[in-house]
């Protein structure tokens, strides 16, 4: 029953992919500046002096003549086999840039989504069992701050107490040099508002689930308050968190890539800048639809998650 499902996940998740490889083909277009001249290492200042013959054959090699929907179409059947082209710039396989850059930002991904969690589902916890009182008071606080904080600004503030105030920690997301420790700084940015988001959440959702009869029952019954808040209330209250869970782990893809920026972190999303500034299609179409997919993919496996947890939703 299980794996039915699943598959009929993975068949929806078809023309999911489709619509995210057009649109990501679609913002490589939509970037303004010639890629013939990106290609031909010319800055926008030097435009003038290039022959026009010279463009013009650049642009036959790249395929860039031919009309939009062959280029689309020529993309997409290559892009479904893992061939996203060669970069314009350094004619070095886009695929390749970007599964050079990949494990950077899964690594980033994976160590804020777990900082996140831990830290957002024991200050709702906290914040939902002391209803009221100091801790209550304390974690609604820190969620406030964690919410309204802009992350740019958080990372600068970061940057400035431990790299320069409190020289303990690398200012650069270089872990050839620094090692694991590079990624406490970008990960400490990025984990502040999801694990926000995730305190409130799980804050709502222990109060609606404390209020509940089952709840009554079990504190009646003479179990320890640690089993009660611990097994009963936190398994019925924890499906919206991975909800929130799944989606704010789709949205870190996105954030990070002005974090990845800030801090020098050799990931996609420096990548993607990269080809953005460079004008080079190929690499930008190549990372958004990586992304893309990934968000996607996010989804799944939050629905798996649901299934797992609450067999009612299988039904």
């Amino acid at each position: 029953m299980l794996i039915t499902i699943i598959i009929r996940r993975l068949l929806f998740s078809i023309p999911t992919i489709l619509g995210i490889g057009t649109l990501a083909f679609m913002l490589g277009h939509l970037n303004p500046g010639d890629p013939a001249i990106a290609a031909l290492g010319i800055d926008s200042e030097g435009y003038s002096d290039v022959d026009p013959r010279e463009v013009e054959r650049v642009r036959n090699e790249l395929g860039l003549n031919k009309p939009i929907i062959i280029q689309y179409v020529n993309w997409l059947s290559n892009a479904i086999v893992g061939d996203f082209g060669r970069s314009y710039v350094s004619s070095v396989p886009v695929a390749e840039l970007v599964f050079e850059a990949l494990p950077a930002t899964l690594l980033l991904m994976v160590v804020t989504m777990t900082l996140a969690v831990i830290v957002g589902m024991s200050l709702g916890i906290i914040s939902a069992i002391y209803r009221g009182g100091w801790g209550d008071y304390l974690a609604r606080l820190i969620t406030i701050i964690g919410v309204s904080t802009p992350t740019f600004w958080f990372a600068i503030i970061l940057m400035l107490l431990f790299a320069f105030v409190y020289p303990i920690l690398p200012i650069t997301g270089d872990m050839s040099q620094h090692g694991l420790k590079a990624m406490i700084l970008p990960s400490l940015t990025i984990a502040l508002h999801p694990a926000a988001l995730i305190a409130r959440i799980m804050r709502s959702s222990m109060l609606e689930v404390l209020s509940l009869e089952m709840t009554r029952t079990a504190t009646a019954k003479g179990l320890s308050p640690r089993r009660v808040y611990l097994v009963h209330a936190f398994r019925n209250a924890v499906n919206p968190v991975i909800t929130v869970v799944g989606f704010q782990f789709a949205n870190l893809l996105g954030g990070a890539v002005a974090v990845e920026f800030i801090f020098s972190l050799p990931g996609l999303g420096s990548l993607l800048i990269e080809g953005i500034y460079e004008k080079d299609i190929l690499v930008i179409q190549g990372a958004v639809l990586v992304i893309s997919v990934a968000f996607a993919f996010s989804n799944l496996v939050v629905d798996i998650l649901y299934m797992l947890i609450d067999p009612r939703i299988r039904l």
